[in-house]
């Protein structure tokens, strides 16, 4: 892992602004694709998804909106992991800071080494301005901040974030990638102190691959994840409309252990008789 890692330097750790370079909207993200879990069998990926589609929607209707939502909000993320023997929900109580802009962020603060005592906790997933770091703001039509695309303000608040995990010894051998639900609007992460990727995109997942970067199973060692949040990115400038702008890793975060080999994408396509008799179907799998 040091090896590999000694080779990888992130962008953002170059001193170029990628957040406001509009040919740089991702490094070493894996390419979308439908949602895949793995599981131990047919027969358990059968009943775990019986059990869930026996899920009360109608129990978001008594949803409360104070701070007992933050629990409910975990205890939901642990609920669609649980029983599923090769996806590790992340999310939780993570270490926080909130910097000014990103020259002011913590030297070498993703680092193994780096203390985080000091530092205060934020839930994962949520917007860091709900919990008393920066301010909401609300607009229509109107941007927040000054007119100058593809560049945004200087006074840019940066959220640095950093959390820790283990790798379960049934995953010994198995590829693991890191899922991101969404972050607004701008991040990167590094797993263990080595840069694993950048993504721009406030709505969509994000995904990278980080079995190189993992200590081994039974190592004893805990993996440390850090993870530097942009309030503001060129990317903003296309989310003007009537709503809120929040910021930060605001849904669920995962780990997924995949086989050396798997199955990456699928694709349906579909092909009606002209007398709508029958229909053939090709399915297509990467």
């Amino acid at each position: 892992m040091t090896s590999v890692g000694a080779q990888v330097v992130s962008p953002v750790e170059t001193g170029h602004k990628v957040w406001q370079d509009q040919s740089f909207i991702k490094w070493r993200k894996r390419d979308p694709h439908v949602t895949l879990h793995c599981h131990e069998s047919v027969e358990g990926s059968l009943r775990y998804w019986y059990q869930r589609n026996k899920v009360d929607h109608l129990v978001s209707n008594s949803a409360v909106w104070n701070d007992d939502a933050v629990q409910g909000a975990l205890d939901c993320a642990a609920f669609w992991v649980k029983d599923s023997p090769f996806v590790q929900s992340l999310s939780g109580l993570w270490k926080f800071f909130l910097a000014p802009d990103p020259t002011s962020v913590p030297n070498k603060f993703y680092g193994t080494a780096y203390e985080d005592s000091e530092w205060e906790t934020l839930p994962v997933p949520s917007n860091w301005e709900m919990h008393g770091y920066d301010r909401p703001i609300y607009t229509n039509v109107i941007y927040p901040f000054p007119v100058n695309p593809p560049h945004v303000p200087d006074d840019n608040p940066t959220g640095c974030y950093r959390t820790y995990f283990d790798i379960p010894k049934e995953w010994q051998g198995r590829r693991i990638l890191l899922h991101f639900e969404a972050v607004d609007s701008a991040f990167c992460a590094w797993i263990n102190g080595v840069p694993v990727g950048y993504s721009q995109d406030s709505r969509l997942p994000a995904e990278f691959e980080i079995t190189d970067y993992c200590y081994p199973c039974g190592s004893g060692k805990k993996n440390v994840l850090a993870v530097q949040v942009f309030r503001w990115s060129d990317g903003s400038y296309l989310e003007d409309q009537d709503h809120w702008w929040l910021s930060g890793v605001h849904r669920d975060v995962l780990l997924l252990s995949k086989p050396q080999v798997f199955i990456a994408d699928y694709f349906f396509k579909s092909n009606l008789a002209e007398n709508f008799t029958y229909a053939d179907i090709q399915v297509s799998a990467y």
